[in-house]
């Protein structure tokens, strides 16, 4: 990937990336500085916003209130992952020590541990759509049924079900480094997947998990939850969450950067989520923060977010047949005429 160290980052520098498939490795820091004191007025709404909704669902005696205070939940908890998004590239403040502590408090919302979210969203952008993040296609090596099921699971909320036992499991390890074992030429996704843990600090995870005890502890007390009513809360936003995790990739290219898509949104919807939805732009330019994302896109997005929500619940097909032989390799795109004639 070509690195422009120091290079003046505007939309023409941005279209160019995305035609030529590459990184723009930095942004200006002075054409797009971080809006700090804005981040810390948001962080510190979002986990407000979120403790105030558990308690309120917690003392609604009706169901359509619990609802409704759920789906409030979940949207507000979509604010708390987009900013501990940016804490994850660095962005959230320019103190190092101040963007950690507040993803750590905003992560805790999750609950999880927020080194742990940082190293596998950094790994992301270094092998979106390889092998090991493919789970809109089945691998040569995998069993249909069993990919299909998974990838089902997956967009309803498993990834979130399994984020606390494995910061459980991960925070009592006994080393200070974890070691996975090389995945051989026939492993599946999930086995390529779980080389990420050889990246994780089990002490920072450990970290994480006692500032979420101490949280969720003094919440616990002040708030008075009850626990079927936060199960409610959680429910919707594991679902909300998980089954728009996968729709800025789902069955776009298998190449690192062009593996995403810029999806149109509904304006107020778009700020609270931070313009995640300018989702390959945020790809090719990963150090610019979420305010500007708009600024430097190639051009204003076109696909609808309902229209690719709803289509990513088609079920994964095999590899093979999904995409013609020009786009099984992770690389720069050929030329849009040899395209044309691959695909006719």
């Amino acid at each position: 990937m070509v690195k422009e160290k120091g290079a003046p980052l505007d939309p023409r520098n941005c279209g160019e990336a995305v035609r030529q498939g590459r990184f723009i490795r930095q942004a200006d820091s002075d054409r797009f500085p971080i809006p700090s004191r804005l981040n810390i007025v948001l962080a510190a709404g979002a986990i407000a916003a979120a403790f105030t909704l558990l308690s309120a669902a917690s003392h609604s005696y009706r169901l359509w209130e619990t609802l409704l205070f759920a789906l409030a939940f979940s949207f507000v908890m979509q604010l708390g992952f987009g900013l501990a998004h940016e804490a994850a590239h660095g962005k959230l403040h320019p103190s190092p020590s101040i963007n950690e502590g507040l993803g750590i408090c905003l992560y805790s919302l999750f609950p999880g541990s927020y080194h742990l979210f940082a190293i596998a969203h950094l790994i992301h952008h270094q092998r979106n759509r390889s092998d090991a993040e493919l789970e809109d296609y089945i691998l040569p090596t995998e069993t249909p049924w069993l990919k299909r099921v998974t990838y089902y699971l997956l967009l309803c909320g498993l990834f979130w079900v399994l984020t606390p036992p494995t910061v459980l499991g991960l925070a009592l390890w006994p080393g200070r480094s974890i070691r996975m074992p090389a995945p051989g030429g026939n492993a599946g996704v999930a086995s390529r997947y779980l080389q990420l843990f050889n990246s994780v600090s089990p002490g920072r995870v450990r970290r994480d998990a006692l500032v979420t005890t101490a949280i969720w502890t003094a919440a616990w007390l002040l708030f008075h939850f009850r626990l079927p009513h936060l199960a409610v809360c959680y429910a919707a936003f594991a679902f909300g969450w998980a089954s728009q995790q996968y729709i800025y990739h789902v069955r776009t290219p298998r190449h690192v950067v062009l593996g995403a898509v810029d999806l149109h949104l509904w304006q107020p919807i778009q700020l609270l989520y931070l313009n995640f939805n300018y989702h390959l732009t945020h790809h090719v330019a990963a150090g610019v923060p979420w305010i500007y994302l708009p600024q430097i896109a190639a051009e204003p997005p076109a696909r609808g977010f309902l229209a690719t929500w709803l289509d990513q619940w088609r079920p994964p097909e095999p590899l093979e047949k999904a995409w013609p032989p020009l786009f099984q390799a992770s690389g720069p795109l050929p030329p849009p005429r040899e395209l044309h004639e691959q695909n006719v």
